[in-house]
């Protein structure tokens, strides 16, 4: 009974075992949707200059999905919005280097952009930027969260 009890225990533990890791996320594989609350627009407009009365005037009307897309060394950013009746839909392809955490142009030109995975939350990660090239086009995105969808 002893005996039978330790190979109970054993086979338990390597069933476990075996279980948290298949279980564990092994990568940043996933689509992440950003859509900015009404105040997080209002910030976004304020910190691109606008007028309070300017950002009241078009508040209802401006509307803003950001989709980052990462499937092991691809990757693709893309922007949607709409703003006063103007749409607007962009793609970017990437090559993501998920070790390094970066992002940069498909053509491998460029600088690399910075990204950090918690969870199932994704942001740009701007810290240390040196660089003003991409910083003024991310910098909207700067307090942005991605949220994984299913």
């Amino acid at each position: 009974m002893k005996n039978f009890k330790r190979i109970l225990l054993a086979f338990v533990a390597v069933f476990a075992a075996v279980l948290l890791v298949a279980c564990g996320s092994k990568s940043d594989n996933g689509t992440y949707v950003y859509k900015p609350s009404k105040t997080e627009v209002k910030e976004i407009l304020g910190e691109q200059g606008a007028s309070d009365s300017t950002i009241e005037a078009v508040l209802d009307k401006v509307k803003l999905e950001v989709t980052v897309t990462i499937k092991d060394k691809k990757g693709s950013l893309s922007i949607k919005g709409e703003a006063m009746g103007n749409k607007m839909d962009q793609s970017y392809e990437v090559k993501v280097d998920q070790k390094a955490k970066t992002f940069q142009a498909k053509t491998g030109e460029g600088e690399k952009i910075k990204y950090k995975v918690s969870g199932d939350v994704f942001t740009f990660d701007l810290s240390g930027e040196e660089s003003k090239d991409h910083a003024a086009a991310l910098e909207m995105f700067k307090n942005a969260k991605f949220k994984r969808t299913k």
